[in-house]
């Protein structure tokens, strides 16, 4: 007995020098009012609440007493006028008041709670610990509400919600990862958490290696933190998921509007080579009839794997087959990793060295990695000088035809794991280690190729990283990195966009058909329907692997490869219209279920995570599954018209769709309005002369089209146009053009009006419209309209050029 005594007395005295460094934040001591923030001196740190805007609180711990000058790689410059709050002392706390939401802090220990104006407790820390400081480490512990979920947190594995789970941002490249493996290749230390359908969100502006354990093991508190810098957090009220995403990518940017033939399909390899394979790769996609816009160029193309180089036997001339491939309709993507070769003969080498543009050790010697080049030097891409170089050094590229570019390797990626943390960068100016520069090295690699791409070319950019941070999405695509061909992956290339895109990525996707390893033909062509719904849509397979090009996989799947790819291109208008507005809004075009109805349970259930919605009202039911030929599905409440059938289904239920191989489930909500252009074989092939919409009459709903070139940046300076429409329910149908800068070619909008009875009538206008036998009569009538009486469908055909920027009123009586 005295031996187990000594032990655990023993055991208790190794345990205290564990814990001799973990801190509280404290006491609040005094507090000063400035104009846009309120500073607080803690017993143990320097806390400030900074008011940017009266529903976004960004709270900021150091337990130095200094906090860090460098800014922001995530957060975008805040250039508007100072937003007015009220602050207040009690005896036992202060109040900061926005007249949205009231924060209150404790001043016996320091605790930080929010409410809304109305008094509703919202978010606040946990009683006992609140903000806490382990050596270099920072922690911020919240109370965890019983009915609490959270959802977010960028390039995860698993279903949607978080709740019950601990995930790590540390950019990690894991090639073939599982169903569970975390971290992956990028960082978004982002999360919504949602309660009585209400939400807010929370950023941690922190760069280091991070933690969120969001309810893991316990039922009593979540919490964030990192391993150095400041404990810098917005917390972001909505109550809309909405409304949070769209404040947080109001903080960290937005995409830019996409060049149009980026939405299209795009093909890769490991690796396309030599040029006649390229060239038989595009000559096989327009002899099978298979629509494509890009052809991906993988390692293989350079000379010993050196940045900016080809390999001659491969291409002997680069620019020729670009422009031979270019007049077919094909734009041609290379892959750029960051490893530069470390060879004195190389020219990219030999001006990085002298112009001191790479990572380097602490004592000034470039450090060098082991990557594809073998033995490589890394350009420290957070130093604006290596940022232009970079830019300089693609734009030979662009000169010789080159559309976009890949970014690859760039967690970064090294044979045997990280650089070694001693490894120091620039950090725009401010100096920091690889532990700081880490996570936003493939961040700034997107931020030096996206300033090369708009300094040399009129066009817009188009650019795809496997790795980044918060703010990537201001200047490239990204993709779920290096996944398999089997079921578990065709899940996960569900749940990865989506969770990516309420993350604030909306142009995102997965390698369909899987990277690594053969899929069956009905798993390639399950997978094909759901990444023609996807924001970003490429094929692409690993070196060693039987082909994966559609015709490849046997004629079922070439066929109905074929049929999937082109609905894609027939619904590039929608799509385009979406980007559009993701562009603008931050929120995603692809969408769970519970971000257009988060008041539905039901959209919450992880049934309910196999199915999105692309924009507000069209719902796609993917089938996961290579053996499964029906779907189950959830309709939210209303009515809802099956695409494929033209049967109306009544909303707030569960339904088992029919699915065989040749269909995915689609679904149109009432209210939606869908244009459909001319089947192509890639963006611009001919001028589209008619867009088709398929609209659900129903209730009181609008939708807007955008239009622009699709490839310039004049969009930027008002060149473009929309065309808005909106239905009251009662058989009228409103059309304007509120702006247009845009000359479209479009000559004729035909609206086929889904679940009609036959019309005793219809007009545009003051025009009486003349009915037509046949769709093919309705053509040649150039305006009139058809009943298709099999189908309950009412098609509508108008000359565009009735439409002006007052209301133009279809009424069918």
């Amino acid at each position: 007995m005295r031996t187990i005594f000594a032990l655990a007395a023993l055991l208790i005295t190794l345990t205290v020098p564990s814990w001799a460094d973990f801190t509280f934040a404290g006491d609040a001591a005094s507090c000063t009012k400035h104009d846009t923030y309120a500073d607080f001196k803690l017993s143990n740190a320097a806390f400030q609440v900074h008011v940017i805007k009266p529903d976004i609180i960004r709270f900021r711990f150091n337990a130095g007493g200094k906090f860090s000058e460098a800014p922001s790689y995530a957060v975008r410059e805040n250039k508007a006028a100072p937003v007015q709050f009220s602050l207040s002392e009690k005896p036992e706390y202060y109040e900061l008041a926005t007249g949205t939401l009231t924060v209150r802090i404790t001043k016996k220990p320091c605790r930080v709670a929010i409410h809304t104006a109305g008094g509703t407790l919202l978010c606040e820390d946990e009683k006992s610990f609140g903000m806490a400081f382990d050596g270099g480490e920072v922690r911020c512990f919240k109370r965890l509400f019983p009915d609490e979920r959270f959802f977010g947190l960028g390039e995860k594995t698993g279903t949607l919600d978080r709740r019950g789970s601990q995930y790590t941002m540390w950019n990690s490249d894991f090639p073939s990862y599982t169903k569970k493996q975390d971290p992956l290749y990028s960082s978004i230390p982002f999360f919504i958490a949602e309660r009585d359908h209400q939400a807010y969100g929370i950023f941690m502006d922190n760069t280091y290696k991070s933690y969120f354990n969001m309810g893991a093991s316990n039922n009593r508190l979540y919490w964030f933190g990192a391993e150095k810098g400041d404990l810098d957090y917005y917390f972001i009220w909505g109550p809309s998921m909405k409304k949070v995403i769209s404040s947080y990518t109001e903080l960290t940017g937005r995409m830019e509007l996409p060049p149009l033939w980026a939405l299209g399909y795009q093909q890769s390899r490991w690796s396309y080579f030599p040029e006649e394979k390229v060239r038989e790769v595009a000559r096989s996609f327009r002899k099978h009839k298979i629509p494509c816009d890009v052809i991906y160029l993988d390692i293989d193309y350079m000379d010993g794997y050196r940045v900016f180089t080809w390999d001659k036997t491969r291409f002997p001339d680069p620019a020729g087959m670009i422009a031979d491939l270019g007049r077919d309709g094909f734009k041609i993507v290379t892959i750029i990793d960051p490893g530069v070769k470390a060879d004195s003969n190389y020219f990219a080498a030999q001006e990085g060295l002298a112009r001191d543009l790479f990572a380097k050790y602490p004592d000034g010697v470039p450090f060098q990695g082991q990557v594809w080049p073998s033995w490589a030097y890394f350009p420290d891409f957070t130093k604006k000088e290596t940022r232009a170089w970079w830019g300089e050094k693609l734009s030979a590229l662009m000169a010789q035809g080159i559309a976009g570019f890949w970014n690859d390797m760039n967690e970064p990626a090294l044979w045997g794991g990280n650089f070694i943390d001693i490894v120091r960068f620039d950090d725009n100016g401010h100096g920091a280690d690889h532990r700081k520069a880490h996570n936003v090295y493939g961040l700034e690699m997107a931020h030096a190729t996206f300033d090369a791409l708009n300094k040399y070319s009129d066009k817009r950019p188009f650019i795809l990283t496997r790795a980044g941070f918060s703010g990537t999405q201001r200047y490239a695509a990204m993709w779920t990195g290096d996944n398999v061909a089997s079921e578990d992956h065709l899940k996960l290339a569900c749940f990865m966009p989506l969770s990516m895109g309420i993350s604030g990525l909306p142009f995102v996707g997965s390698d369909v058909g899987g990277f690594d390893g053969c899929p069956s033909p009905s798993l390639y062509i399950r997978w094909m329907q759901l990444g023609a719904f996807t924001p970003f849509f490429r094929g692409h397979s690993c070196t060693g692997m039987p082909d994966k090009e559609p015709w490849a996989l046997g004629e079922t799947a070439r066929d109905l490869t074929r049929d999937i790819i082109t609905l894609r291109y027939r619904l590039l208008p929608f799509l385009y219209s979406e980007f559009s507005r993701a562009s603008k809004t931050g929120i995603p075009l692809m969408r769970p279920m519970f971000l257009n109805f988060q008041h539905d349970d039901e959209c919450y259930k992880p049934e309910a995570q196999e199915q999105f919605m692309v924009g507000d009202s069209f719902l796609v039911a993917p089938v996961l599954s290579e053996h499964e030929t029906a779907k189950k599905l959830y309709l939210p409440a209303g009515k809802w018209l099956d695409w494929w059938k033209g049967t109306i289904c009544e909303g707030k239920q569960w339904i088992t769709s029919d699915a065989p191989l040749h269909r995915v489930p689609l679904y149109l909500r009432e209210g939606a309005v869908v244009p459909l252009g001319e089947p192509m074989q890639f963006t611009g092939e001919k001028v589209s002369r008619e867009l088709e919409f398929k609209v659900f009459p129903g209730g009181e709903s609008s939708w807007e089209l955008y239009e622009d070139d699709g490839v310039t940046r004049r969009y930027k300076d008002g060149i473009f146009s929309t065309t808005a429409i909106k239905i009251n329910g009662k058989g009228t149908l409103t059309i304007s053009r509120p702006v247009s800068a845009y000359k479209s070619p479009v000559a004729f909008y035909a609206f086929t009006l889904c679940g009609m009875k036959k019309p005793r009538s219809v007009s545009c206008g003051a025009a009486v419209l003349s009915p037509a036998d046949s769709p093919q009569g309705l053509k040649a009538a150039k305006e009139g309209y058809f009943y298709d009486t099999e189908g309950a469908a009412l098609t509508v055909r108008i000359a565009t050029s009735r439409v002006g920027a007052a209301s133009l009123a279809i009424q069918v009586k």
